[in-house]
């Protein structure tokens, strides 16, 4: 089988439209050897940021406004990427709720600076929590990134909303249900392979309110 290298990820937006809010913050970790790259991106509409996203991660307008340009990280985040030395086929993404959120942002970022995202594979600890959970006998539970990190008994590195963090919570949720828990994982990996297509205005992201940890 081919090397295959998995990178934890996380990230801040300022609402949940893709093509309209934005990205803000993305915490990426390289898992072979822990190494994170972790950068906040400044916006170039902060005014369409909604109001709950901002409680959410405890962010001004102002705070919108600082950062890295978009096109700076994404040439950062692909040199960060291409340092493994492997094709987009052997990268794979995983986070909390990652495929149905983080994804969609992932390819709107980089489509509005003309690339295509560079790792076809994901793996969300979501259902991976959720089979986890029914196996132990827990009814319907919080599956929220720090109501999983409870769930299987490990220790967050913060309680604050942040990619850098949440990234690196990320990484432990999945390392722990791999190595401590015995989980198979490879049935929960997806391939989606990025086009470039630009996102529809207005188009909102699916996450579920259930998953905010509020």
């Amino acid at each position: 089988m081919s090397e295959i290298v998995y990178y934890p990820t996380d990230l801040e937006t300022s609402g949940l439209k893709v093509g309209v809010q934005e990205v803000t913050e993305i915490g990426i970790i390289r898992a072979k050897d822990r190494v994170q790259l972790w950068r906040n991106v400044k916006c170039e509409r902060p005014e369409a940021a909604s109001f709950d996203a901002l409680k959410i991660t405890g962010k001004t307008i102002e705070d919108l406004s600082k950062g890295f340009s978009k096109e700076q990280v994404v040439e950062e985040c692909n040199e960060f990427f291409s340092k493994d030395g492997l094709e987009p086929a052997n990268r794979c993404i995983v986070g909390h709720n990652i495929f149905s959120f983080d994804r969609r942002w992932l390819f709107d970022l980089w489509g509005s600076c003309g690339k295509e995202f560079p790792a076809f594979l994901w793996l969300d600890t979501i259902p991976m929590i959720r089979a986890y959970a029914k196996k132990i006998g827990l009814v319907k539970p919080k599956v929220n990134l720090h109501a999983a990190c409870d769930i299987v008994g490990i220790k967050k590195v913060a309680a604050k909303h942040d990619a850098k963090h949440d990234s690196q919570n990320s990484y432990l949720l999945w390392k722990d249900l791999v190595e401590n828990k015995k989980m198979d994982f490879l049935p929960f990996v997806k391939t989606s392979v990025h086009s470039l297509v630009p996102a529809e205005d207005s188009e909102e992201c699916g996450l579920d309110p259930s998953l905010l940890d509020i």
